[in-house]
C-alpha cells in the first residue's frame, strides 16, 4: 500500500502543509511533556534515534516499502513507553519525509507508526528487562497490515468509493507482504541490539531521591 517513493493523498498548499507540519510538531512535544524531567541522557538518546532512524529510512528508500521504522516504533513503544513511542514516531515521519517528499499522507504515517508503538508498549514485548525475540517477530509482521490499513485511509478524498478502496487494499497486499517480511527481518537481526539500547535510565528526580535515600535526608 505505502511505497517507499510514493505521496499519495490529496495535495497540499504549501500554508496548509506548514500548519500540518506545526501541529505534529506540537503533538510530539505534548506526548513528550511530563512532570518528571528528563535527564540529559534521555534527550540525547530520543535524538539519536530519530536522526538515525530518519536517515535509514531515507538511505532505504530505493527498496519497495521496506520500513525499519515500523520495528523501531514498536521497540521504542515497548521500552519506553506509549507517549514516548508515539513521540518518536511523529519525528521520525516528520523529518524523513522532509527528505522523501512531506504531504497530506504524513499525517497517516504519523499516525500509523504511533498506533505500533502503542501496540508494542501493550504487547509485553520486553518483560522486566527481557526481550522476547518470539512475540517481537509476530508483532512485526502484524505491524505491517495495520500500517497498511492506516496508511491507506489517506487517498479517501470524496472520490473513492467503498468497492474502490477495498481493491486499493487488495492490491497493496504484496506491498504489506514485503513490508511484514522487512519487518521479520529487521526484528530477527537487529530486536535484540536494538531494544539493549532502549534500556532506561533513572531521571533527575530518581537520581536526587536516591541520594538523599542513602544519605538518610528526609525531603
Amino acid at each position: 500500500m505505502f511505497r517507499a517513493l510514493g505521496t499519495h493523498g490529496p495535495e497540499l498548499s504549501p500554508t496548509m502543509g506548514l500548519v500540518l507540519d506545526v501541529l505534529l510538531l506540537g503533538a510530539a512535544f505534548w506526548l513528550l511533556a511530563g512532570q518528571n524531567r528528563r535527564s540529559v541522557h534521555d534527550v540525547v538518546l530520543m535524538a539519536t534515534l530519530v536522526l538515525s532512524v530518519s536517515l535509514l529510512r531515507v538511505v532505504m528508500q530505493p527498496l519497495p516499502n521496506i520500513q525499519p521504522v515500523t520495528v523501531a516504533c514498536l521497540l521504542v513503544g515497548a521500552q519506553l513507553g506509549a507517549r514516548r513511542g508515539a513521540a518518536f514516531a511523529v519525528m521520525v515521519a516528520m523529518l524523513s519525509n522532509f527528505f522523501m517528499g512531506d504531504g497530506w499522507w504524513t499525517l497517516f504515517q504519523a499516525a500509523g507508526w504511533s498506533t505500533i508503538a502503542v501496540f508494542g508498549a501493550n504487547f509485553s514485548l520486553v518483560v522486566d528487562g527481557v526481550y522476547n525475540a518470539g512475540r517481537t517477530c509476530f508483532a512485526a509482521v502484524v505491524s505491517a497490515f495495520l500500517f497498511g490499513i492506516i496508511v491507506s485511509f489517506s487517498i479517501l478524498d470524496g472520490t473513492f468509493g467503498a468497492m474502490d478502496f477495498l481493491l486499493y487494499l487488495v492490491n497493496g497486499l504484496p506491498f504489506d507482504g514485503l513490508h511484514a517480511l522487512g519487518n521479520l527481518t529487521f526484528a530477527i537481526w537487529f530486536g535484540a541490539w536494538f531494544s539493549s539500547l532502549l534500556v532506561r535510565q533513572p531521571t533527575i528526580e530518581a537520581l536526587e531521591y536516591a541520594v538523599m535515600d542513602s544519605h538518610g535526608i528526609d525531603a
